[in-house]
């Protein structure tokens, strides 16, 4: 049903309403003025009757005629008509204002008594009822165009907020997705119009949300190709890199102890010897942060709490650090698929380097917890927290970088500090993918294992 014919259809009703209202106040009306046609009627002939009285009534009896004569004039029950009766002499007995013409607005003849008293009376034309009857009219059909408009105004008003009514749903639905929720469906609706608004939003926020579907697959398989390129970085580091720093801290260790003889030349090699220590330690905390240990192609949920026990206790190893650490890995029974095992890996790693580097902090704890669909990720601090949270998502490669990756893994990531605490806290929800079976497990994703560090 289209917009028209849904306002056209509710106004016909109206109108038919209202005809029938109209029909009945009519014959009302009617009924009301043939009574008022019968009384003035009945007053005539009671008028005649007096008339006809008074020619055979004696003297005596003639004052209670004409009396009854003055009671049906003041009645106004004869309606257009009013009785004049005046005596011989022209005295009034019987009064009536004249309008008008008296030669063509009464009809005279006298009426002679028994004694000879000679009256003469008129009917005279008197339109006061008739005005009384047309003003009525005018004011009755005017008072009823007026309920009418009144009623067709408020029962447009009624369809139209009854026909846009689904305007709110469609409102609420693009507000889901200015959100980037492309998840909700519009119901079918009875006005054409807005069934066409309805299919062409239900038709963009399915292809938003393949789209969106698209892109977070693309971005899951950029980050699995990062990932596979840390995995060979790290193994080219491990089999070139830390084969030549054990030759050269070899070396200097046959320097150091060939130098005996000679203190400059063994401070020198010394110094050497020290160099490719720390060397290696640098290319053993950066072959951690390339491809952490423990890490297992299957992603069990064990693997996690590995992960992340391995990752705090390397930044407690840190030489001058003292903020202190706690982690709590609760996931239940949850299955983790390897590359969301790996996405709480990386966010967690990134979160407790900017902590370490920026926030001042005194202690840090980092909690990951599965209750119903959803893992819960969260990483607090105390220390001096962001002023500006949306400039730091702007301009800090590390926040984006966690945030890519939280939408990834359709989860996003929120900035802020805890109620009534400072510091700073990042949380995110991620849901929980459907298992697959075993015989497919091996086909999720594809993370080479890196090998022990130098």
């Amino acid at each position: 049903m289209t917009m028209s014919h849904f306002l056209a259809s509710r106004a016909l009703w109206l109108s038919c309403a209202c005809l029938g209202c109209a029909l009945l106040a009519a014959l009302w009306q009617a009924r009301q003025a043939l009574g008022e046609e019968r009384s003035g009627a009945a007053a005539t002939a009671q008028a005649m009757a007096r008339l006809s009285a008074l020619q055979a009534a004696g003297p005596a009896e003639r004052a209670a005629h004409l009396a009854a004569l003055r009671a049906i004039n003041q009645s106004a029950q004869m309606r257009h008509l009013r009785l004049h009766v005046e005596d011989a002499a022209g005295g009034v007995l019987v009064g009536a204002t004249p309008h008008g013409d008296p030669a063509h607005a009464e009809s005279q003849w006298d009426i002679r008594a028994r004694d000879g008293t000679v009256y003469r009376a008129a009917l005279r034309w008197n339109p006061d009822s008739e005005l009384r009857e047309a003003r009525g009219d005018v004011a009755g059909n005017l008072a009823m165009l007026a309920a009418y408009s009144v009623l067709l105004l408020c029962c447009l008003c009624w369809a139209a907020r009854r026909a846009f009514a689904p305007l709110q749903q469609i409102l609420d639905a693009i507000g889901h997705y200015e959100r980037k929720d492309y998840s909700v469906r519009l119901p079918a609706m009875r006005i054409h119009e807005l069934e066409l608004v309805r299919r062409a939003l239900n038709h963009l926020a399915g292809a938003l949300a393949q789209h969106q579907a698209e892109r977070r697959a693309l971005s899951r398989k950029l980050l699995d190709a990062q990932e596979c390129e840390r995995a060979r970085l790290a193994r080219e580091l491990h089999d070139e890199f830390g084969q030549v720093l054990t030759a050269m801290r070899a070396d200097a260790a046959y320097l150091v102890r060939k130098s005996a003889h000679a203190p400059m030349l063994q401070i020198v090699a010394n110094d050497l010897a020290g160099h490719c220590a720390r060397i290696q330690d640098e290319v053993r905390h950066l072959l951690h942060r390339l491809r952490p240990h423990g890490a297992q192609p299957d992603g069990r949920v064990a693997c996690l709490a590995r992960l992340l026990q391995d990752l705090v206790r390397c930044w407690r190893d840190q030489p001058g650090q003292s903020v202190r650490l706690d982690c709590e890995v609760d996931l239940g029974g949850a299955a983790l698929g390897p590359d969301l095992t790996l996405t709480l890996y990386r966010m967690t790693q990134e979160a407790l380097t900017n902590v370490m580097r920026h926030a001042g902090a005194g202690q840090v704890a980092v909690r990951i917890a599965a209750t119903g669909n959803a893992v819960h990720w969260c990483v607090q601090d105390d220390g001096r927290g962001i002023d500006d949270i949306g400039a730091a998502l702007q301009r800090s490669h590390g926040l984006r970088g966690m945030q890519e990756r939280a939408w990834a893994h359709c989860a996003t990531l929120h900035v802020g500090p805890a109620p009534g605490m400072r510091g700073c806290r990042l949380r995110a929800s991620f849901p929980v993918p459907v298992p697959v079976p075993a015989q497919d497990a091996t086909q999720l994703a594809n993370v080479p294992a890196g090998s022990q560090p130098a």
